[in-house]
This record gives structure tokens, sequence and C-alpha cells, in this order.
């Protein structure tokens, strides 16, 4: 075969979108290894140092102390002054710096069956681990066709532990912002009405499905007569007076040749109006996809085929009727829209999590001494300096700060401490498709580590297109592999300034003498004439050498009391 006579390489439909040429976001910071709770409690080794940090008497926060904390918390974050015990394992109760995002069918699931292994992996995810770690997690699936209700409800029946519908992304939800931007939608997809409600409950106002149209007019498709069932389900509406603005692919079709016979005409229609036919054939409707996946994997041996394969169909019989290329919206994996919306939902659920972590009370409970953190009149949070003064901490009482680049706190108010969620350290996706779950994860941030099963689409032997970071057997080795994993960083970034030795030559100093007034230092050198305790009494912390000379001129800098 001579060169000429070569046919062209194959380019195909669904991969037109330009994410194979997309460099993924890298990280400009550091993001701390260590857990979330731990971060947030970085207050511990500050406001534990002198009871004058507490709360005043009134039940409002003192702004003169939170200043002082804030001003020592500074020097601390940048010196890395706090120091810690080392340690050979970590494992207090806490919440994982890192987070999980599962894909569901072929991971999770396959066909109508749970994956076995599934339930240990949730379960180890939610602390039951050697390490008592809580990692969030959230589900990123491009199926659809029911509310994000009943498939969270389905998994906590499944697994054996609570899914909540915040944790759920299916490939139609990200399609809630285009409520608002259309008036009339046909929904394709899925069984009876069931699509038409999810669209309705997102806001949707004017929401039409194939089955209204066959309704309406039965020789749209000849060869399909309406069921008695699918008759209850269609609405009566006269087509011929009604725009579509919009095609809204929401789950997988259940009638192939009527659903595209329906979407080709509205693609070729005259402003999306049934039975007209545009000349220029771009007069009609946007067409939106809930995902793009050409094969998913079922309970039969073999993949089939799912709506990707009916995007490459539908744009087919277009590029062959009018000779153009058809235009089209996607949602799901691997899209960047997709992928935005996931950030935004993990970012919510981690908070979440971190929240349930940290108990948080009104000022006013009668149980507000058991609060991490105290709500006031206005709605302020203050850290309840009472309650981290009672901890024990035996070795780990200045383990709560870490040397990350970025403040973990900021003050707006002078009697408010706003905590600030850092980004997840890793983020693992476990899914079982290489051409959207892998290629997803691999093409956005640097920082999504992704993992490909065996329990799905692919197959063992096989060279995937895009190529996982890591290939496991099932989801529960995909979990243990990232939990420990992640123990091994934790542990590194833990031990990196923590002392090795008792006999460390560093400096020995009481940090409560350096958030003391003048006035507090006077009472306190008064006390200590009457009786003078042992160094070892106080509450001390190491300081390496080479910063002794920058916290000697810290003592001198005097906090005035309002």
């Amino acid at each position: 075969m001579t060169e000429e006579s070569k046919s062209p390489q194959h380019q195909s439909f669904l991969n037109n979108d330009g994410i194979d040429e997309l460099q993924p976001l890298s990280r400009k910071h550091r993001v701390s290894s260590l857990s979330l709770s731990d971060l947030n409690q970085w207050q511990n080794g500050l406001t534990k140092l002198s009871s004058s940090t507490s709360l005043s008497k009134d039940g409002r926060s003192s702004s003169a102390n939170l200043k002082k904390v804030d001003s020592l918390a500074k020097l601390s974050r940048n010196s890395s002054i706090i120091k810690r015990k080392k340690r050979t394992v970590i494992d207090h109760v806490r919440v994982a710096s890192y987070a999980f995002c599962f894909d569901i069918d072929g991971v999770i699931l396959r066909g109508p069956d749970t994956i076995p292994e599934a339930k240990q992996a949730l379960r180890l995810l939610n602390g039951e681990n050697k390490y008592n770690i809580k990692v969030p997690s959230i589900f990123v699936t491009n199926g659809g066709g029911k509310p994000e209700k009943q498939r969270s409800d389905d998994l906590t029946e499944r697994l054996g532990v609570l899914v909540t519908p915040e944790q759920i992304i299916q490939g139609h939800t990200p399609m809630k912002d285009l409520v608002g931007v259309y008036q009339n939608v046909l929904v394709v997809g899925g069984v009876g009405n069931v699509c038409r409600n999810v669209a309705q409950s997102y806001g949707f106002k004017n929401v039409y499905t194939p089955l209204d149209i066959l309704k309406w007019n039965p020789a749209v498709s000849p060869y399909h007569d309406l069921s008695e069932e699918e008759r209850v389900c269609a609405k009566e509406v006269d087509f011929s007076k009604v725009a579509i603005d919009a095609i809204l692919v929401f789950a997988d079709s259940r009638n192939w040749a009527a659903d595209q016979q329906i979407i080709l005409e509205l693609l070729l229609s005259k402003n999306g109006v049934m039975g007209t036919e545009s000349k220029t054939y771009n007069e009609g409707p946007q067409i939106y996809f809930a995902h793009s996946d050409f094969i998913w994997a079922t309970n039969y041996k073999l993949s089939r085929y799912g709506m990707g394969a009916l995007q490459v169909s539908i744009a087919a019989l277009y590029k062959e009727h009018t000779g153009h290329e058809l235009k089209v919206n996607r949602f799901g994996k691997p899209q960047k829209g997709t992928f935005k919306f996931a950030n935004k939902v993990l970012t919510s659920w981690r908070q979440g999590v971190l929240d349930e972590h940290l108990k948080k009370l009104s000022i006013n409970d009668p149980n507000a001494e058991e609060a991490d953190i105290l709500i006031n009149e206005d709605g302020e949070e203050i850290i309840n300096q009472a309650k981290l003064e009672s901890y024990d901490y035996e070795d780990d009482s200045e383990d709560e700060v870490n040397n990350i680049k970025e403040p973990l706190a900021e003050t707006g108010k002078q009697d408010k401490i706003t905590l600030q969620l850092p980004p997840a350290s890793t983020v693992y996706f476990v899914g079982d498709t290489p051409e959207s779950d892998i290629r997803f994860a691999n093409s956005h941030d640097v920082s999504w580590h992704s993992i490909l099963v065996k329990t799905g689409v692919y197959r063992e032997g096989t060279e995937p297109k895009y190529k996982p970071k890591h290939l496991c057997e099932n989801v529960l080795e995909a979990v243990e592999y990232a939990i420990e994993r992640e123990h091994e960083k934790e542990l590194a970034e833990w031990n990196e300034t923590a002392d090795a030795d008792e006999d460390d030559k560093g400096s020995r100093i009481n940090f409560a003498d350096l958030v003391m007034t003048p006035s507090e230092k006077q009472e306190k050198e008064a006390a200590d004439a009457k009786k003078v305790k042992p160094i070892h009494e106080h509450e001390a912390v190491e300081v390496p050498v080479f910063l002794t000379e920058q916290v000697e001129k810290f003592k001198d800098v005097g906090v005035q009391k309002k």
C-alpha cells in the first residue's frame, strides 16, 4: 500500500473537545499532608499558652487577646517554632487532608449487583482503619436518570454507611446551572417521568419528554406505539406551537429510534418547533449531553453501548444530512465543567466533615464547655480556649502547627478568627473506564491521583490509552493503597521538625511570655518571686538555635490592652 492510498487516521467525534491538549494545573504552594483537624486546630499550641486568651466573663472574646494570638501565629507558621515529638505512627482520631472521588458503575456497582469489596472500602474511609482517620469522599458518576437522593439512599442501603445527596454528582447534576437560561426544554432518557421530575426538581419550568411528542403525533416515530404506561406519563401538548430552547440528554435512551428521530428533527428545525425545517441548519436548539461514555459495564460479560454511542450516531446522521459537524455541549467526565463542579462539591463536603468533627455550640448552650468552637450572639465562631487548655497532650502538646506557607487563619473583625480550609493535598479518583475516568483525573489538576480498577470496563492485559497512576484489582485495594501512601506522607511531614533528641541544644522558652502585656508580665514576675518552679513545670516548647535571636526580639514587643 502506498503512502497516498493510506486512509487518514480516524478522529473520534467524542475526542474533539480539546481535553487531550490540556495541561493539568500545578500547585503554586505546598499543601500540607497533616490532617484537616490538626491544621484547623493549629491554635492548640498557641492559644493554650495563656489563660488570658480565654473568653471574657460576659461571654465575648477578648479582642486584644485574639490579636496577640494572631501575631504569634504568624511568627510560628513562618518559622516552624513549634516542635513536635517524633512518631512511628499517627493514629489519633482526625479528618484527612486528602479525599476520594469514586465512579459508581464498575467500581461500587456492577449492574444491579454491589461489588463485594465496596462495603469494606467505604467503612475504611469512614474512620474504621488502623490510623483512625476519616477521609472525605464523594461520588462522581456519568450515570443518571434518577434523583440524587434516590441514588444516595440506594448506596446507603447497599454499603452500610451513610451516603447523602450532597455527595452525589451525576452526569446531569451540573445542568442545574442551566436553570433560568432556557424556558422550554426537552429532557431525553430514563424511564417514564423520572428525568422530567429530576429536571423540575432542579428548577426547570417547562419540561417536555419524547413521550409527550409521540402522544401529540404518533407519526413522528411510526414504528413505536405508546404503551398504556407511557400514555399515562405523557402530557397533552401541541408541539406545533411550542419552541424547544434546549435538548437535555439526561440519561441513556430507552428508545434509540424514536429519540434520534425527535432529536434530529429539532436540531434541523426552525427555532425548535416540531414540523418545521431550517434552510441554514443553524436555527435549532442547543443540545447538551450528561456524559460521553461510549460503553459501560453491566452484569453482562461484555460492555454495553452508552450515551457516547448515541452522540456518535446522532452526529453522523446530522453530518450526512447537512454536511456540517454537529456542535454539542458535554457534561460528565472527563469534561472541565464537571471537574469544576466536582471540586466545588468536594470542598463543601470536606468542610462539612470537618465541622462535624469539630463540635460547635452556642456560647449560651448548657454544654458549651464541651464545644471546640463557640458561636456568640453575632454568629461569630470563637475557639473554646478552656477546652483546649483541658486537653491531655502528652507527647502531642505542640503537634498542631506545621510549616505550610499559606495562612491557615485570617482575622477579620478583631474578635473573630476565621479558619480557612486548605485544598485537598491529594484527590484519589477511582474509576473503571480509562476513556472517561482516568482521562478525567489526569487532565485537569496534578493533585488528582488516578486509580484504575479491574471490576468494570477495563480488561486486564489490555493497554489503556489513558494510563492511570496506579492499577488495582478492586476498590478496596485502591483505598488501602491510598491510606498507606498518605500515612507515609503525613508521618514524614509530622516528623520533619520533630525532636529526635531530648537533649537538643535549642533554647527553651515559655510562650506565655511572648503574648503577655507589660502589666501581665509584672504580675507574673511578682508571683514567680514568691514561688519558683523548675523549668520542666512550665508550658515550654523547643526553639531551634537559629531562631533564638528572632524570638528574643519578639519578646520585647508589647501588646496594648483595650
